[in-house]
């Protein structure tokens, strides 16, 4: 199936093209828009959600470089060998794990899922209480509207003592993926936020990146 996905007709290799393009500044936006119309996946880019994150599904590999994703996967791996539960997965997992994703093809492209499901951080999680030993939330929660009923799923969906571990960029992230932000919120208030939701947290920084490890510290 990747395979197909990635022999692309026409109109979908002039898309992917374009995106490269867009992704080093050049005004390509409304041939885009015209060449998505006839694209199943991209229908609607770039104001449907599904869309746009189906696209970007494609581009992951130029927004985090190959240092950045060794130092993420070293900063997880103190979670492998519990059940993992990646939280906006996109294209890649840096440990074995559920992953949920919007976007179908981000999940198509992610190697290291033991199991894809379709579904919105927006909505409650379609899993058990205390299903997992950890959740993980990579550039994830600076897109999410109601970030605090997000957080109260991770906190039910976790086992006692279960890890929550979030990361979002130091820097500030490129103008595209800049425009479907909705919050900007420094390490501190973060903190306080994951705090009072009831979590025991550390937050830390590492070559451009933020990292926060949360335990669960309360029963449900």
């Amino acid at each position: 199936m990747k395979k197909n996905i990635l022999e692309k007709t026409t109109e979908e290799g002039d898309f992917l093209a374009g995106l490269i393009e867009l992704q080093y500044g050049q005004p390509v936006v409304d041939t885009l828009k015209q060449i998505s119309q006839h694209v199943d996946w991209a229908h609607g880019w770039p104001e449907d959600k599904v869309a746009f994150w189906n696209a970007e599904a494609f581009m992951w590999r130029h927004k985090i470089d190959k240092e950045k994703r060794a130092l993420i996967q070293q900063e997880l791996a103190f979670l492998q060998g519990g059940r993992n539960l990646d939280l906006g997965c996109g294209a890649y997992s840096y440990i074995p794990s559920v992953g949920l994703d919007i976007s179908p093809t981000m999940l198509l492209l992610n190697d290291l899922c033991t199991e894809k499901i379709i579904g919105d951080v927006e909505k409650k999680l379609p899993f058990t209480s205390g299903n997992f030993d950890s959740v993980t939330a990579l550039f994830l929660c600076n897109y999410v509207v109601n970030y605090h009923s997000l957080l109260q799923e991770i906190k039910r969906v976790l086992k006692h003592k279960g890890y929550f571990l979030m990361v979002l960029s130091a820097k500030k992230i490129n103008d595209w993926q800049r425009q479907k932000e909705v919050h900007r919120f420094s390490v501190d208030e973060w903190t306080r936020i994951i705090l009072t939701m009831g979590f025991e947290v550390k937050a830390y920084s590492k070559e451009e990146l933020h990292f926060w490890v949360g335990r669960k510290s309360k029963s449900y």
